[in-house]
């Protein structure tokens, strides 16, 4: 029988509850969490846990994960420990505790399909947004410094997994960045409400970066400056605008569909 954590004063534990509260505390312990079987499961999958912490009132549910926790420690949490470690409303007894990637790594090679995120604060967006990219094989994400951290808890619900497959990278000068890449020879794409129509476009260049900006105020003007090809999306109905993650979900399948032509 192994031995079960039972005090919130456990060293491990005060590192553990403090990733939920902020991106800071992330980076500086260099972890975070994957709460839930799914989340869990697919930090297994791709071999990006250091531990699995399972409730142990959920010991017989989940021991298929803990057998297959190669590499990752295995402990098992009261109660009260582990309820104080959960975001969700309902907690499912398991968590995976991952390393944090380095986002300021060297930019992944031969990555072609770029999204690049402006400013977007609302976690729930984020999230969305990796998840449309690792289901559309896009292969980087880009972020300025105001964008929400995709490794927070509600961000981390909303891309189902899709963190754990889609690198990201953040900069302070993201207009900058996307400079570089222009140079690169990438498209720069940019939504502008006076911009070409989106169906009426030219084909884009096989090395594409799709930028989605703030919720509220759209692209900042130093990306915007950036961009190679700005399109508007059509507004038929009564609505002014849509959601940044959907907005982006329709471009990243619209350009995926005309390489794929």
């Amino acid at each position: 029988m192994s031995e079960v954590i039972t005090s919130l004063q456990n060293p491990q534990v005060k590192i553990w509850r403090g990733l939920n509260k902020s991106r800071a505390q992330r980076v500086e312990s260099g972890l975070f969490l994957a709460e839930g079987e799914h989340m869990a499961g697919e930090a297994l999958k791709e071999q990006k846990a250091r531990a699995l912490l399972i409730a142990d009132s959920a010991r017989d549910k989940y021991c298929a994960l803990a057998e297959n926790a190669k590499g990752a420690s295995v402990y098992y949490l009261a109660g009260h420990v582990m309820a104080a470690l959960c975001d969700a409303k309902t907690p499912q007894g398991v968590i995976a505790v991952c390393d944090y990637p380095e986002e300021c790594a060297e930019f992944p090679r031969n990555a072609s399909l770029l999204v690049a995120l402006d400013g977007v604060q609302d976690p729930g967006n984020v999230g969305t947004v990796i998840r449309t990219m690792d289901a559309a094989g896009y292969h980087c994400l880009l972020m300025d410094e105001k964008t929400a951290d995709p490794y927070g808890p509600k961000a981390m619900r909303a891309s189902m997994g899709g963190v754990f497959r889609v690198p990201a990278r953040r900069y302070a000068d993201l207009a900058g960045q996307l400079r570089l890449l222009a140079g690169q020879g990438y498209e720069i794409v940019a939504g502008d409400l006076h911009g070409e129509p989106f169906y009426r476009r030219r084909k884009a260049k096989d090395k594409l970066c799709v930028v989605i900006g703030n919720e509220g105020q759209g692209v900042s003007p130093a990306v915007f400056a950036e961009s190679t090809m700005r399109l508007k999306l059509p507004m038929a109905g009564g609505a002014e605008s849509l959601n940044a993650a959907v907005a982006g979900a329709i471009m990243m399948y619209d350009f995926l569909r005309e390489r794929m032509a």
